[in-house]
């Protein structure tokens, strides 16, 4: 038995070593928030959310005031006897889904309270999500907007690095994202897994059909998130008029999301990313949900997470065993990762999953301390002795 004793929110902003581009947005920086819960004995477990206002509505000041004015106060002093108590706690501290949604805040203490539970009852995060998880992960590559110069550079690496699934942004400029496809083809060869993210740039089916048709002749595998989340009828289309995989990303945030696409026919594949989904046991329900209806999954990530949240997206992928694999971009993306573990994947884009209790990474208190921005402690009241 153990008592949640405290927990620190912070909202912290990680600088990025180069521009991430995307449809949606470009980013040098990301501003996330942070969950640190120390139980009675001490223990310590941490948890990252990353908010993203065009994807769930949320943003890092939202996510840090739900954090603050609902979730830590409704966790903090908890009892927690045993490990089946947790996902109880965390649903009665910040319950998934309503309106608005809170994701990113929900993922943070979620992952924070499994991470410091799972060091306590020793037992790895993964123990909550599935009976028999797969020992290593295999990452792909993810390009964003770049020149062509940085794309032969980039496609240099992959090629060095073995990496045989890649997945390129493209938007509104078809001739770029034809020049870019076209030279990615004969630098990579002609048997690399290529797929395409439109992070919903095409306006309507009409648009994405021709777009896709004509990125046809370079052998797209899938498509992922081709219209805005909104148009559920032009999905449906796509899905239907495409032989290639259409992927759903920003359409996904709930269970409720995820039996709307379903029932409609709406998509092929489900791109689970921890944080949107509203954190682990969240996105494992979605999983679970998509592998029953004939679904093939992928493990996202969001740009800018530190190796907190990779951890936690590496779990996912060994407990579902998806056909992609996103992410884990550790210092190579932030100037300064949080976690003493390195993150990157190594050759072939393989990647061991932490196997030591709770998340299975060791937190770096004093990177996290120097790119905080906002911070509030809660502390339980302490029990009288009679």
């Amino acid at each position: 038995m153990t008592r949640v004793a405290q927990i620190e929110v912070a909202s912290a902003t990680l600088p990025l070593r180069f521009s991430f581009g995307h449809a949606l947005a470009a980013r040098r920086e990301s501003t996330n928030v942070y969950v640190r819960l120390t139980l009675d004995d001490g223990t310590i477990g941490y948890g990252e959310g990353v908010p993203r206002e065009y994807v769930t509505g949320e943003t890092a000041e939202s996510a840090f005031a739900a954090l603050c004015d609902h979730q830590a106060p409704a966790l903090v002093g908890r009892t927690i006897v045993s490990p089946d108590d947790v996902p109880a706690a965390i649903d009665a501290a910040a319950p998934a889904g309503g309106v608005p949604l809170t994701n990113a805040a929900r993922c943070a203490l979620e992952l924070a309270l499994l991470d410091a539970c799972g060091k306590r009852f020793g037992r790895s995060i993964v123990d909550w999500l599935a009976p028999d998880p797969a020992p290593s992960v295999r990452y792909d590559a993810v390009i964003p907007f770049t020149s062509p110069k940085k794309l032969v550079a980039i496609s240099v690496l992959v090629r060095a690095l073995a990496i045989r699934q890649v997945k390129i942004k493209v938007g509104d400029d078809l001739e770029r994202d034809l020049d870019s496809l076209q030279l990615l083809r004969r630098l990579l060869g002609s048997t690399v897994d290529l797929r395409v993210d439109a992070n919903c740039a095409w306006p309507n089916a009409d648009v994405a059909l021709e777009n896709i048709g004509a990125m046809r002749p370079y052998r797209i595998s899938a498509v992922e998130q081709p219209v805005p989340p909104g148009d559920l009828d032009a999905l449906v289309r796509i899905t239907a008029d495409t032989p290639e995989t259409i992927i759903v990303d920003e359409s996904l945030r709930t269970l409720e999301d995820a039996t709307a696409l379903v029932e409609a026919r709406a998509c092929n594949a489900f791109n689970i990313r921890v944080s949107k989904c509203g954190g682990l046991l969240g996105s494992m329900a979605i999983a679970r949900f998509g592998t029953e209806a004939g679904l093939d999954l992928v493990v996202g990530a969001q740009v800018g997470e530190s190796g907190i949240l990779s951890a936690a997206g590496r779990h996912l992928a060994a407990a579902i065993r998806p056909r992609y694999v996103e992410g884990s971009g550790g210092s190579l993306l932030l100037r300064e990762d949080l976690t003493v573990e390195r993150i990157l994947p190594g050759f072939r884009g393989n990647a061991r999953r932490f196997g030591s209790a709770g998340l299975g990474i060791h937190v770096r208190d004093e990177v996290l301390e120097r790119y905080t921005v906002e911070r509030r402690t809660f502390a339980a009241e302490r029990e009288r002795v009679a």
